[in-house]
C-alpha cells in the first residue's frame, strides 16, 4: 500500500518572553492507506501538537507534512456538540458552514445515522444521549465531511472505563467499515495495543519517536479492541511499551 501521509522532520518550538521551549524534535513517520496508527506517549509530551500540525492548525518550526492531497478530519478530545442544536443539526454544522449540505450529503448522513444506531435520536439534544452515543455522533459529524484521514485526540479519555471499552469497539468498527485511515493519540497502553495496526512510542519533551512497532495479534474471529485484549501477544506488547516509557521517564 502507498503512503497516504508523510510527516517529515517536524520540529516545534514555543516562545514566551522568558524562554524558548522545544516541544517536538525531528518527528518522522508515514501512514499507509487504511492503517490505524497510534501515537503512544506520556501526558504533556506533545501528542496533540503533532495532530494540530498535521491538521494545519499549527505551523511547525521546521519540517513538512505531505497529505498527498487527502482531506483531513479531526475528532477532538471532547465531543464538542452544541447543546442547543439537535444531533442532526450538530452533524450538519460543518457542511452548512462550507455550504456543502446538499441532497447527496443528506443521504450519506442518513446512511451513517441508520447504520450506527443514531437515526431515531437525530432530533434529540446532546444532553439526552449517553457519553458513548455522543462520541458516535461526533465521529459521524467528522465522517459527514468525507475525510480520507481521521485524527482522534484522546477521544475516549473523558469516559468511564466500561463505556470507554464499548465506545472504542464502536469507533474502531466504524473506522474500518468506512475504510478510513486514522491517527490516534493516547497515553493508555492497553488502548494503543487494542486499536492499532502500528504503535509509535513517544518520549518526554523534547518529544522524539523512540520506536515504531507493528501490532500482530492472534485472534479468534474478527479483530475488535475488546477481543484484542485477550490475544496471547497482548501482555508482551504491554510489557514492551511499559518498559520503553519507564526507561524514558528515568532519563528525565
Amino acid at each position: 500500500m502507498s503512503n497516504i501521509l508523510d510527516v517529515n522532520h517536524i520540529y516545534k518550538d514555543f516562545y514566551s518572553l522568558d524562554e524558548e521551549r522545544q516541544i517536538l524534535k525531528d518527528i518522522n513517520f508515514s501512514v499507509k492507506e487504511g492503517e490505524i496508527l497510534v501515537l503512544l506517549g506520556p501526558s504533556g509530551c506533545g501528542k496533540s501538537t503533532i495532530l494540530n500540525i498535521i491538521a494545519g492548525l499549527l505551523e511547525p518550526t521546521a519540517g513538512s507534512i505531505d497529505t498527498h492531497g487527502k482531506k483531513i478530519g479531526y475528532m477532538f478530545q471532547k465531543d464538542q456538540l452544541f447543546e442547543w442544536r439537535t444531533i442532526m443539526k450538530n452533524i450538519t454544522l460543518g457542511l452548512e458552514i462550507q455550504h456543502k449540505l446538499d441532497d447527496k450529503t443528506k443521504v450519506e448522513i442518513q446512511r451513517l445515522l441508520q447504520i450506527y444506531d443514531l437515526w431515531e435520536f437525530r432530533n434529540n439534544f446532546p444532553r439526552e444521549l449517553s457519553g458513548g452515543m455522543k462520541q458516535r455522533a461526533a465521529l459521524i459529524r467528522t465522517l459527514a465531511l468525507n475525510p480520507d484521514i481521521l485524527l482522534l485526540d484522546e477521544s475516549f479519555s473523558g469516559l468511564d472505563f466500561q463505556t470507554r471499552l464499548t465506545v472504542t469497539d464502536d469507533i474502531y468498527k466504524i473506522i474500518k467499515k468506512e475504510n478510513k485511515t486514522a491517527i490516534l493519540v493516547t497515553h493508555d497502553i492497553s488502548e494503543a495495543i487494542s486499536l492499532a495496526d502500528t504503535v509509535a512510542v513517544l518520549s518526554h519533551r523534547p518529544t522524539t519517536i523512540q520506536s515504531v512497532h507493528q501490532i500482530h495479534l492472534t485472534l479468534d474471529g474478527e479483530k475488535t479492541p475488546f477481543n484484542a485484549r485477550t490475544a496471547p501477544e497482548f501482555q508482551h506488547y504491554f510489557d514492551l511499551f511499559w518498559k520503553e516509557l519507564q526507561n524514558d521517564e528515568k532519563r528525565q
